[in-house]
């Protein structure tokens, strides 16, 4: 018969520092109809820190696999440059021309307002053009 041991003395018990969390949430962003005629209102999951930049991020990095099999387009630039808030003002990255089409334009206007609303507890006014 065989006997081993490893010879690791006892120890007091260790404590550690708080768990980690996670802060997960979701976002909305706007795309455009298969038939560009109109807005559909999507959510993602979001993991991190929250603010309207972020949503416009989301929405600037274009649309998932499913999103695509639906049929929806979004008529802003993709990119992975991120936005930025300025004071009050929303910087859209390097490279990402104001929106000229009319879809464009509140693609960017209902995520913000939709952001805003979520993130921020700031209670927005309806907006008939936002679903």
């Amino acid at each position: 018969m065989t006997l081993a041991a490893c010879g690791i003395r006892p120890t007091s018990i260790l404590t550690g520092a708080e768990a980690p969390t996670v802060s997960s949430h979701t976002l909305t962003i706007y795309l455009v109809t298969p038939q560009r005629d109109g807005l559909v209102r999507r959510t993602r999951d979001y993991t991190g820190t929250v603010d309207i930049t972020t949503a416009m991020n989301v929405l600037l990095a274009g649309l998932t696999d499913e999103e695509r099999k639906l049929g929806l387009v979004t008529e802003l630039p993709t990119t992975n440059d991120k936005a930025v808030a300025v004071l009050n003002v929303i910087v859209m990255p390097e490279g990402i021309e104001p929106p000229t089409s009319k879809w464009a334009v509140f693609q960017v206007h209902c995520t913000a307002l939709a952001s805003r609303a979520k993130v921020a507890g700031v209670e927005s006014l309806p907006d008939e053009n936002c679903p």
